[in-house]
């Protein structure tokens, strides 16, 4: 019994190690582009808190116009994942090819569509012309970034699902670079700098993604892959393109849910007192979150996604349960840390990045309920990350969906207006919301799994998973 235990744990413990090691370099990469927002909202603070709230909302624009790309690139890692899970390595490099180009189509659509509607999208949350002049700026100028963006999430999925970790990293750290190096630099030593800020920004941003994108391109060319695939006809395309759509959908409308959500959140508050006040705070809350959060959980979401998916397509389901579950526990410990430190240091962050003392007041109700938001947010992300890994998309999307529209936004605007209790009750709709789809994570994962096992009963499947990773796709 003491051997069983002691191999026991020590499988846990590999498993574990595995998790941690392949997160690292993709947590680092997220952490780096998390940067670049959290510059840009500093920056644009220095000019008031009415500029701050547009570019707050024209940064969630730009996630917004990128839905489909981060859509495509999970989607196609998921299916590459599971190919070279199973040993299909030929079929690996063409749902790559078919990924990049479909990234490239619909970056270029989102680019367009961005610059064309910036005026009118920021019309819809803010009555403020100062809000919607430098928010409808910043979109506009940005949205050259869009195709390259998009670029960059797929070959850092393509990477990921190959098992180069390590590999996403320079990218993001050559945008992350030459975009916050460049929007600082460039208003303290061009004349007229700081009125310029918003151009500087978006010029950095553009280069910087740029950039990276050529870089991603090399990265992949060694890794095996490419774009132009000689074997990749209009029909291979369009086959594999529906497969990568069909998966990656249901995660882009998940995508879509959370930053649509955020803007119902910018209207409801919208109609608070001191309203710029209100929605710079939540622009800093994002931003915060951005940096201390969001790079650990999509780092550990994305690596369960890639594992769970090779363990699917080697057929080991059993395994492939255990490391959902292991990432799901990992990433709310991780960011039970995080939500500690920020919670202890909300006085110093508000004040820092706050432009008014009003707005820094709203923004540390906002951080201090980060102790039980961030763990909550890992464990059912991460849960849902390798049911979308194993191939499970459309059930999860729902989950966020409902619990995001049909618990926050309506709560957050009883609350806060209707029952007059302002910023409190905009955190206790987060909180209530986050914890609901967190019991549907757990529902969901248990009845995925459930059925698998009871499907492959009595079956013998072969387990590919070290030949998959120990693979030279190249």
């Amino acid at each position: 019994m003491n051997t069983f235990n002691r191999q026991t744990l020590s499988n846990q413990a590999g498993e574990l190690f595995s998790i941690i090691t392949n997160a690292l370099p993709v947590c680092i990469a997220v952490g780096l582009a998390a940067t670049i927002g959290l510059v840009d909202v500093q920056l644009a603070g220095n000019l008031g808190a009415a500029v701050q709230a547009g570019v707050g909302i024209g940064d969630q624009a730009l996630f917004f116009a990128a839905l489909l790309g981060t859509g495509i690139a999970q989607g196609a890692g998921s299916l590459i994942a599971r190919a070279t899970g199973a040993g299909q390595y030929r079929e690996a490099k063409v749902l790559a090819s078919a990924g990049l180009l479909l990234a490239a189509i619909l970056g270029a659509a989102a680019s367009i569509l961005t610059f064309i509607y910036a005026d009118s999208f920021l019309t819809l949350f803010s009555n403020n012309e100062t809000v919607r002049q430098s928010g409808a700026t910043y979109l506009k100028l940005c949205s050259i970034a869009n195709l390259p963006y998009c670029l960059m999430l797929t070959q850092s999925a393509i990477l990921r699902a190959a098992g180069k970790s390590f590999s996403t990293v320079l990218p993001w750290f050559v945008a992350t670079t030459l975009s916050v190096g460049l929007s600082i630099s460039l208003t303290q030593i061009c004349p007229n700098g700081k009125a310029y800020t918003l151009q500087y920004v978006a010029l950095a941003w553009n280069l910087g993604a740029i950039f990276a994108a050529a870089i991603g391109h090399c990265q992949l060319k060694k890794a095996g892959f490419s774009m132009l695939d000689a074997s990749l006809s209009a029909v291979t395309f369009f086959e594999r393109a529906k497969q990568v759509l069909l998966l990656g959908l249901p995660i882009a409308a998940t995508e879509a849910a959370w930053l649509g959500s955020n803007f119902f959140m910018y209207i409801i508050l919208a109609h608070m007192s001191s309203a710029n006040d209100a929605q710079a705070a939540w622009t800093i809350r994002l931003k915060i979150e951005e940096i201390a959060a969001t790079p650990a959980i999509l780092a550990i979401n994305m690596t369960a996604a890639s594992l769970v998916g090779q363990l699917v397509g080697a057929g080991d389901f059993a395994r492939a349960r255990k490391a959902a579950k292991s990432a799901a526990l990992l990433s709310a410990l991780l960011l039970f840390g995080a939500g500690v430190v920020v919670f202890l240091n909300t006085q110093l962050l508000s004040s820092h990045y706050a432009s008014t003392t009003q707005s820094a007041q709203y923004a540390q109700v906002l951080l201090g309920a980060s102790l039980i938001v961030y763990p909550l947010t890992a464990f059912y992300i991460t849960g849902f990350g390798a049911l979308e890994g194993a191939g499970s998309t459309l059930k999860p999307m729902l989950a966020v969906v409902a619990g995001l529209f049909l618990l926050r936004i309506p709560m957050a605007a009883w609350l806060a207006i209707q029952m007059d209790t302002g910023m409190t009750g905009i955190v206790v709709s987060i909180i209530i919301s986050h914890a609901a789809v967190a019991l549907c994570a757990v529902s969901q994962t248990k009845s995925f799994f459930d059925s698998k096992n009871k499907s492959t009963c009595g079956k013998k499947e072969p387990v590919l998973f070290a030949q998959a990773n120990s693979a030279n796709l190249g």
